[in-house]
């Protein structure tokens, strides 16, 4: 099965990778840099096939997945710094990322009849619960602005793809 990952020079992105690999699937990487620029541990990402692409430009994501033909895109790209986030001078380059960007992979995912994982967060609700949230449990409360672009991936993803799995990961 041929794997496509998104942001592996992040930390989750590298660990898919290397997991798949250990898996025996294989891996194609991209992220921003012309050439893979995360950690450098000589492990299988390291090596694998990276090709650089920008998930806020539509024509390239079409483009590069089209080219890739990948039966599963693991979307773990993203803006992260939660804090930072709510920076009204970066909002709209967290929603070009999380949100866009997001809607891109879905696109492009649909047209190649790909499954798509998007890695989202708990951050959807608001922590203020007494009893864990059920798994298609639709009673979000983003718990911030960061939450409010996750969010907003995750309803870009269900509402673009039939073969999709939403998985909400906390550190």
């Amino acid at each position: 099965m041929k794997y496509f990952v998104t942001g592996v020079a992040g930390q989750l992105g590298h660990d898919v990778m290397n997991e798949l690999n250990k898996r025996g699937h294989v891996g194609v990487g991209t992220d921003l840099a012309p050439e893979y620029a995360g950690i450098q541990d000589d492990s299988y990402v390291t090596k694998a096939e990276y090709i650089s692409m920008d998930i806020t430009d539509a024509d390239a994501v079409a483009k590069v997945i089209e080219d890739v033909d990948p039966d599963v895109i693991v979307h773990c790209a993203a803006w992260t710094a939660v804090d930072a986030a709510e920076d009204e001078d970066k909002q709209d380059l967290v929603r070009a990322i999380n949100v866009n960007g997001t809607q891109n992979i879905a696109d492009a995912a649909k047209k190649v009849d790909a499954k798509m994982v998007y890695l989202s967060t708990d951050y959807v609700f608001n922590g203020q619960g007494e009893e864990p949230w059920q798994a298609d449990d639709k009673n979000y409360q983003p718990l911030n602005f960061y939450g409010q672009t996750k969010l907003e991936g995750e309803l870009a993803v269900s509402k673009t793809l039939d073969k999709y799995f939403i998985v909400r990961i906390a550190w």
